[in-house]
């Protein structure tokens, strides 16, 4: 073959062969779908939650309220309990006798309130509130005795019990109840309240407030003599 012509046969013999390097008709539609496929792919989104999502992570308003007066218990009204239950307050904790009711606390210095359940014939629940407070007992008790119109034998009778390895001031009143100051109510006759401070330090204590009909308060006053031995402080 003349030399000419061996030169053109390897360069279309080359020719072809780089053209069958590209894909076939298969592999050019596979390619196609993979293509479209990659096209129609919605984009990666990072955006920030609308309002309405985050609104869904906050607590009701209420529970919100609990929160801000450190409480870990539902503000609204619970169930009564069937058996003991732990309560855990700021800086102490009791053993919540069956039969108490948890209620939403009056504000959010209360940091937990119970109703205990009235005798027959007694028109109002007894009402138990738990706070810890700063200041000078003696204040407080001042404050809760101008409350009442107290009866000749009525107090404030003022008697010591341990609680929790320290010595706290059990205060007896008796007489018509007044209501705060601040909060006018119409007397009631023959009531009872049963204050007991609990100190935390010289300048800070714990107190439990257990207010109701007199009878009623004497059907629960053992009950809250053991709820008060059950407390622990853990500060």
């Amino acid at each position: 073959m003349p030399r000419f012509q061996l030169l053109f046969a390897c360069v279309l013999f080359a020719w072809v062969a780089g053209c069958n390097n590209g894909p076939g008709s298969v592999e050019k539609a596979a390619q196609t779908d993979d293509e479209v496929a990659t096209a129609e792919m919605a984009p990666f989104q990072n955006e920030p939650a609308t309002d309405d999502q985050e609104d869904m992570t906050l607590p009701p308003d209420d529970d919100a309220d609990q929160v801000e007066a450190g409480k870990s218990e539902p503000a609204a009204q619970v169930a009564e309990t069937t058996g003991p239950q732990e309560l855990q307050l700021d800086g102490i904790r009791f053993v919540v006798p069956p039969g108490w009711k948890r209620v939403k606390s009056q504000n959010n210095i209360i940091e937990a309130e119970f109703e205990l359940p009235r005798v027959e014939g007694d028109e109002y629940d007894g009402r138990l509130t738990l706070m810890g407070s700063f200041g000078d007992p003696q204040d407080a008790i001042a404050i809760r005795t101008a409350e009442f119109k107290l009866d000749p034998d009525g107090g404030p009778m003022k008697d010591s019990m341990k609680i929790a390895g320290v010595d706290a001031t059990w205060v007896d009143f008796r007489g018509e109840w007044k209501g705060m100051s601040l909060r006018p109510m119409p007397p009631r006759a023959d009531y009872r309240m049963l204050l007991v401070v609990i100190p935390f330090s010289k300048n800070s204590a714990f107190y439990a407030k257990l207010t109701g009909p007199r009878s009623t308060i004497a059907a629960h006053e053992e009950e809250f003599r053991e709820f008060l031995r059950s407390a622990k402080i853990t500060r």
